[in-house]
């Protein structure tokens, strides 16, 4: 089969920078049979660091590596190395492991490139342009797409079936488009976005194609751009519920999800209810998630200031923009979601960022955000972007409420 051509997004760096987050704690990688087969005859021994009989674990429908009990993976050497990587080499180590932080998504005949930020190098945008890793982007792509793989069909805008891929491509570059302008604040972009989704869907204008849904969307662009010129003033607070959900949803992405506690589901549940019933009254102190979250006053993550910096609103407008332009907020990144949807449930992502940005200035007794608190939330939060099975149903309700744009303007 004809390689897809790869569109590597121009805005973003990433180089590896052996910082091992992605070997320890929550990420788990799964293997094929091949793979399985592959690393079992490698002739992994307890003299060599890894006990054969436990570095493959065998779940319902797939297999994995292993973690210790501290929840690192059984590959990862004293040094904090990949032992198959210093024993045979880059390639034998499985995909998944090799094709980390990339997304390689199938864009209607086009494999557009992505990041997970949740590694920290990519969140901090450190290391060489994407565009320079074309070569083995593209040895990847011949791993990642399989020999006769036929296109998913794009997913909708809003509930119009049976869109086509030109179509859906049009849509993703408005909004970069509408989250492009470097003078202004990521937040006002962001409102503005919303605020012309929202009359797409209301006025059923995502059933219009060709050149006059060009011109549509052109024109609801700049509307939206006259219509917020700047960030609404005085603003106008989310509702009660809003308010609640919102704490609920800070608290479910600032989790730590280790392998102990999916051996433990019951225990993990009831102690995850006790945090979101916590988050909800908000009262008292933050509960202890993960080290780099301290317990610490409600009242002290509200005092941090969220103002941002212009280097650090840039990096929250990359961010977006990344999520856009490899398409990584809706149809299978974000549980088979809509467009619009998806972008909402993307845009819900800054106040969570901040929050989070803020509760971690707050662990470390700073009263303004620093590179180093925004870069960790970035990566905490997207870890847990679109894993919750509530996290559609949570959405439409703060939409249903413009909740949304009132989260991300405060």
């Amino acid at each position: 089969m004809k390689p897809l051509p790869l569109h590597i997004p121009v805005i973003q760096n990433w180089s590896c920078h052996s910082c091992t987050d992605c070997c320890r704690n929550q990420l788990l990688i799964r293997i094929t049979p091949a793979e399985k087969e592959r690393i079992e005859n490698q002739n992994w021994s307890p003299t060599n660091g890894v006990d054969p009989d436990s570095m493959i674990v065998a779940e319902q429908d797939y297999f994995r590596l292993n973690h210790r009990a501290d929840g690192t993976c059984v590959f990862l050497n004293e040094q904090g190395r990949c032992r198959i990587h210093e024993k045979f080499g880059e390639d034998a180590k499985p995909l998944a492991c090799r094709l980390y932080p990339l997304t390689l998504t199938p864009v209607g005949g086009t494999l557009v490139v992505g990041l997970r930020f949740s590694c920290p190098s990519a969140a901090a945008n450190r290391g060489t342009p994407l565009t320079s890793r074309e070569t083995d982007l593209k040895k990847l792509a011949a791993e990642v797409v399989p020999p006769g793989f036929k296109q998913e069909p794009p997913p909708p805008i809003a509930d119009a079936p049976d869109g086509d891929w030109a179509h859906f491509r049009r849509f993703i570059k408005w909004l970069d488009a509408s989250m492009s302008p470097a003078s202004d604040h990521t937040a006002l972009k962001l409102i503005r976005t919303l605020h012309w989704l929202d009359a797409i869907e209301r006025d059923k204008l995502d059933r219009v194609d060709g050149n006059t849904a060009e011109e549509i969307l052109e024109g609801m662009v700049r509307s939206a751009a006259r219509r917020f010129p700047s960030l609404p003033v005085p603003l106008e607070p989310p509702s009660r519920t809003g308010r609640i959900l919102f704490r609920m949803m800070v608290g479910e992405h600032a989790r730590a999800i280790t392998v102990h506690d999916m051996n433990r589901p019951g225990r993990y549940r009831w102690r995850m209810l006790r945090v979101l019933w916590r988050f909800a009254r908000a009262a008292g102190s933050t509960p202890e998630m993960r080290p780099e979250l301290k317990p610490v006053p409600f009242s002290a993550v509200e005092q941090v200031s969220s103002r941002l910096s212009p280097s650090l609103d840039a990096a929250l407008t990359r961010y977006f923009r990344m999520k856009i332009q490899s398409v990584g907020f809706c149809g299978r990144a974000f549980h088979n979601a809509p467009l619009i949807e998806g972008f909402r449930s993307l845009a819900l992502l800054y106040p969570i960022i901040l929050w989070l940005a803020r509760w971690h200035a707050a662990s470390h007794e700073r009263q303004a955000l620093v590179e180093e608190d925004l870069v960790r939330a970035i990566t905490i939060a997207d870890y847990h972007h679109g894993f919750s099975r509530w996290s559609r149903r949570r959405v439409r309700l703060l939409a249903q409420r413009n909740d949304i744009a009132r989260l991300c303007a405060g």
